[in-house]
């Protein structure tokens, strides 16, 4: 599955400073010369590549390359005008760890049958990679050095004589902006609790305020992954409850249902007050819908599988099916929410009726999965459709931590991150091809990032 990386900068949170100098810890899978060098894609490869050592020239293999003591690569790249105001980053890819990583800086080459045989270094900017980690892909800013529509020559060094290999020639990879996405389940008392606490809570319960504050303001969007509001979800109790500290975040908000808002009959006060808001539910009866987030493909399901079907060849499974497949062929990265867990260590554990849901989205690329229910936070490794641990298929995650409660778990087969004292939320970087997490507690409790490309 190919993905498409043509795409225009649209302005969005810009990079912090340490990812202008080079964004590390970007796991991203190899890409073939062929494909890299795709015209309109988000990849360059080199238009003429070289190494010289102690003044002698000779051509680079597409094997590791080690930059010792007097060896210097020459690396020619031809920037696509279309790429316009889209960052341009060199991708390295260690094959040995180095305390001081790589220098780069624009040359002055001449190149005879595809080798330099003269190079020299220009200008006064040099990039410094900072330390790189063995298989652990570094990428470099060189936005500076490359401008859109031209050609340019870069020289490579190890970074104060010391020691680098990297497994594959540099290539280059346009950036734009990710979207930014929060999201969290399971969030509101009823105004009636005994902990309401005007809106504010307690210590261990009614922390919903707490949550939203968490929210950036921004653009970012925030999907609610169900029991939004307990313990009926009423219209009363939405208006009352959730709409006291989440109203005001309403042009932002992709809702799914969860099993507390069908206590109340057809999850009546479900959809009617978030359709009071103009808020996006797709619908009584049915509860799911999608859309675009940025370049990705939202898809927001409803696991209440014993009001709306989830089962294999229902509306709701075909729909999911055909969604995936339409995104699976515009290249469009695809982020799929519900309220049960397909995989959970927590109170209610897997959740069987959703396993047909789950089947359709790793067969089909599906990259994010995401659920409450249970009232922990918890992260999954890919896992395959019968929930094994796999090198190739989709991360899940469980973020019932919107503020009603919390609740022990313990771990099971696939889980990498587990955190049960803490409220708070998940918040997602969202870039074309490529996806960052991280855990966003209440007063700063509990710790969890990293980042994945998509599935190819």
């Amino acid at each position: 599955m190919s993905r498409d990386r043509n795409k225009t900068y649209s302005a969005g949170r810009p990079l912090g400073l340490g990812a202008l100098a080079i964004l590390l810890a970007l796991s991203v899978s190899a890409l073939s010369a062929a494909g890299a060098a795709a015209a309109g894609s988000g990849t360059q490869t080199a238009d003429r590549k070289g190494l010289r050592s102690s003044g002698e020239a000779s051509r680079l293999s597409s094997g590791k390359l080690t930059f010792k003591s007097g060896r210097q690569a020459y690396l020619r790249f031809s920037v696509p005008s279309s790429w316009g105001d889209s960052r341009v980053l060199l991708v390295l890819d260690p094959s040995s760890s180095s305390s001081r990583g790589l220098a780069v800086r624009r040359a002055k080459v001449t190149w005879k049958r595809g080798t330099p045989t003269k190079g020299s270094g220009s200008g006064q900017t040099v990039l410094r990679s900072g330390a790189v980690t063995r298989s652990t892909t570094a990428r470099m800013d060189v936005t500076s050095l490359l401008p859109p529509g031209k050609t340019r020559n870069l020289r490579l060094t190890a970074t104060g004589g010391v020691k680098a290999s990297l497994a594959r020639t540099p290539y280059l990879r346009r950036y734009d902006p990710p979207t930014t996405v929060a999201a969290v389940g399971d969030i509101a008392c009823s105004a009636s609790s005994s902990s309401w606490n005007g809106g504010q809570g307690t210590a261990t319960a009614c922390r919903q305020a707490a949550v939203a504050a968490l929210v950036e303001d921004s653009d970012e969007a925030v999907l609610a992954l169900g029991d939004n509001q307990y313990q009926s979800g009423t219209l009363a109790e939405f208006q009352t409850g959730f709409g006291v500290s989440w109203s005001g975040l309403s042009p932002r908000l992709k809702p799914t249902p969860g099993n507390h808002e069908y206590y109340t009959a057809g999850a009546a006060g479900y959809y009617d007050y978030f359709a009071s808001l103009g808020v996006e539910t797709g619908g009584a009866g049915t509860g799911y819908y999608g859309y675009d987030l940025g370049d990705w493909r939202a898809l927001s399901m409803n696991s209440n599988c014993s009001d709306v079907p989830c089962s294999a060849g229902s509306a709701q499974e075909t729909w999911f099916r055909r969604e995936l497949q339409n995104a699976r062929n515009e290249g469009k990265c695809t982020i799929a929410y519900w309220h049960h867990p397909v995989a959970s260590s927590g109170m209610h554990g897997d959740q069987a009726a959703v396993r047909d849901l789950w089947r359709a989205f790793v067969e089909l690329g599906g990259d994010v999965a995401l659920a409450g229910h249970d009232h922990h936070y918890e992260r999954f490794g890919p896992l395959d459709a019968d929930l094994q641990p796999t090198t190739d298929g989709p991360r899940s995650w469980v973020v019932g931590t919107g503020g009603i409660n919390l609740r022990p778990a313990t771990g099971r087969t696939g889980t990498e991150k587990l955190i049960t004292d803490a409220f708070g939320l998940l918040r997602l970087d969202l870039a074309a091809d490529s996806y960052e997490w991280n855990w966003i507690g209440v007063d700063g409790v509990g710790s969890d990032t990293g980042s994945s490309d998509c599935r190819s």
